[in-house]
């Protein structure tokens, strides 16, 4: 694991091979890092798992004041493991089919009378033969992920779900969450970047949203960014799926201080210093007000999971996904 000169350290070094390293410092400083280098630190399931577990117990432990995310190697994160979610292969018609999701179509059968919470039944066809979009499902509660998913969910819908509550229990978090980034953040991990606090970027640090690249809809990380970040600036960067530098992402507010590379770990540390100076439960409380305006509700974010999980399932979906395993142009590209 790469060593950061005055980052938090444990007196015993973790366990270097795991996905994702967690070292607390005497300060009550939480140091998350992504520990991928080697697929530039995707979104893996037990990654992501790990992750969220660390921020779950972060949010409960008064011991600890803040929380550093960074990731080892030369990017941040690459976003989720495609390879992984998929298989390593487009998904087969037969899983589509069985989780219910429609090709071309963001429909759902809705039961009048249903009253389900499981979300593989929410997604599975309906007999009353009634239409309802994401955002007739969007209305039904939208309970935290337990530890264990429903065995009947693919992982291509398990992957994008804990995405989201990554996300959402980064902002849900009562201490500060301060992104260290440098290199690549794409796709999902260019929404981890957006929904942290405070974030450090040096020079190499470059963002891009990949969904419309990959035939994919922008509903999964959308109700994070609209509620941060200029409009004209996101519809640039989702339209165009282009990766815009740290000098534009410090212009629209994605990164809040920008360093050349040698100056990165020390100008980590002085803002972790910074918080440091300031009382926890005010810090809390000044969260939840910001949350106010910042988290989106539960209703965005079922809708923009089922659409999302939909988009891996249209047609575009899948050539999108199928070009990029085949590190090939898909067939929309002119």
């Amino acid at each position: 694991m790469t060593d950061f000169p005055n980052s938090p350290k444990l007196p015993n070094p973790p366990d270097s091979s795991a996905p994702l390293t967690r070292t607390d410092n005497e300060r009550g400083v939480a140091t998350l890092t992504l520990n991928r280098p080697e697929r530039c630190n995707t979104l893996s399931f037990e990654l992501s798992r790990r992750l969220l577990a660390e921020l779950r117990q972060i949010a409960a432990d008064e011991s600890t004041r803040l929380v550093v995310l960074r990731g080892v190697g030369k990017h941040f994160c690459a976003g989720l493991d495609l390879d992984e979610a998929t298989n390593g292969a487009p998904i087969p018609f037969e899983t589509l089919r069985d989780a219910g999701l429609a090709l071309d179509d963001f429909r759902v059968r809705l039961s009048e009378t249903a009253a389900e919470t499981n979300e593989s039944q929410l997604l599975a066809p309906k007999s009353d033969g009634r239409v309802a979009t994401p955002f007739d499902l969007a209305a039904r509660p939208f309970a935290p992920l337990s530890d264990d998913f429903p065995s009947t969910l693919p992982r291509f819908q398990v992957a994008p779900r804990l995405v989201l509550e990554i996300l959402r229990q980064i902002r849900l978090t009562p201490k500060p969450v301060v992104a260290a980034v440098r290199g690549a953040a794409c796709g999902g991990g260019a929404g981890l970047v957006s929904v942290c606090d405070f974030v450090v970027a040096d020079s190499t640090f470059r963002a891009v949203f990949t969904e419309t690249k990959r035939g994919l809809s922008p509903s999964l990380l959308f109700p994070f960014l609209r509620r941060k970040y200029p409009l004209a600036a996101l519809q640039e960067f989702v339209l165009t799926a282009a990766p815009f530098a740290a000098s534009r992402a410090l212009d629209v507010g994605l990164v809040q201080t920008l360093v050349e590379p040698d100056a990165f770990d020390a100008t980590v540390a002085a803002a972790v210093d910074r918080f440091l100076e300031n009382e926890p439960r005010s810090l809390a409380t000044a969260k939840r007000l910001f949350n106010a305006a910042l988290l989106p509700t539960d209703a965005e974010i079922r809708a923009g999971w089922l659409e999302h999980c939909r988009s891996w399932a249209s047609s575009a979906g899948r050539e999108g996904i199928a070009a990029f395993l085949e590190k090939r142009p898909p067939r929309w590209t002119r």
